[in-house]
């Protein structure tokens, strides 16, 4: 009697066991391995149903060829999970090498993001040492030139020197806190931060600029993120594609933020060093938000890019 009920649990047990991984197959992703173990519990399952409908039996006869179809049922449970640990052990290796890869993937991330990050320190201290410093250096000489032996004309002429070069060193600053820390995009938003980009691009190129949005306002790591995008783009038109226009596309749509990117320059061969430090620092951020940065162009036909960021992350 004890027998039988030890039996019933475990029958009981071994189809929790089957419903629970019968419902994982789907979350596996059909995996080879936890189909066959699967196969392998309900084939245990069947066992245990024939062993049990024997101790309702009387007819040595039957029992005997039951008895038999349970061995030949063992046995390919123990086929079937064989082939399946052989099949995990694959699987334990594929994600081996897939962490392995990941981890040479967030290396190569974090070395562009560290030679970016220097790549601006050095721009950002050019600026300040080529647009500022010689301005400060003819501020320092004009006040060094006033002199009470001089005339009223000759002081006021150096006076009005004087803010002349302070204005340039005003307007100086101001430019270069903004490619630091645009207050537009803090204030304003997204689009009025690229308008205002755009404009100052334009002298020198044709830039079109269309959206679906003006005012809307996302969250600050969206807005920053996709700025950055916008202007490395331009700027990498600008220094490398030969591009006479460039035409910018902002749309939100279902929660996603995208960017459609385009120029008429002279484009390039797509491989893997295609994506430089800021591109591929901009696709890392972008993928944080669930989306990505893709690359299009052929060697006379320009460039296209499409950049797109999921809101509700953030």
């Amino acid at each position: 009697m004890i027998s039988l009920i030890a039996q019933y649990v475990s029958l009981v047990m071994l189809l929790f066991a089957a419903g629970y991984a019968i419902s994982l197959v789907k979350k596996t992703k059909f995996s080879a391995s936890w189909i066959l173990i699967s196969c392998g519990i309900l084939v245990l399952v069947a066992t245990q149903i024939l062993g049990l409908s024997t101790a309702y039996m009387s007819d040595p006869v039957a029992e005997a060829n039951i008895d038999m179809i349970v061995r030949w049922l063992n046995s390919f449970v123990g086929i079937v999970f064989l082939v399946g640990i052989f099949y995990v052990r694959k699987l334990i290796k594929h994600l081996k090498r897939m962490d392995e890869f990941r981890a040479k993937m967030e290396n190569r991330i974090l070395s562009a993001i560290i030679k970016t990050e220097e790549r601006e320190r050095q721009r950002f201290a050019k600026e300040l040492h080529d647009g500022l410093g010689p301005l400060l250096s003819v501020i320092k000489m004009l006040v060094t030139g006033f002199n009470k032996d001089k005339s009223d004309d000759e002081n006021m002429k150096l006076v009005h020197s004087v803010k002349q070069a302070v204005d340039e060193a005003i307007i100086s600053v101001r430019e270069i806190s903004a490619n630091i820390s645009p207050h537009i995009l803090n204030n304003f938003g997204l689009y009025a931060a690229v308008e205002a980009f755009v404009k100052r691009i334009k002298p020198t190129m044709d830039i079109e600029l269309a959206s679906n949005f003006r005012d809307t306002r996302f969250p600050f790591a969206v807005e920053t993120i996709m700025y950055r995008v916008v202007c490395e783009l331009i700027n990498n038109t600008i220094r490398h594609a030969d591009a006479t226009k460039v035409i910018v596309k902002l749309t939100f749509e279902n929660n996603k933020l995208r960017l459609a990117y385009s120029d008429n320059g002279k484009g390039f061969v797509l491989d893997n060093d295609t994506m430089g430090m800021g591109l591929e620092n901009m696709r890392y951020r972008l993928r944080s938000g669930n989306g990505d940065l893709e690359l299009f162009s052929n060697p006379g036909k320009g460039m296209r890019a499409v950049a797109e960021i999921n809101c509700t992350l953030f």
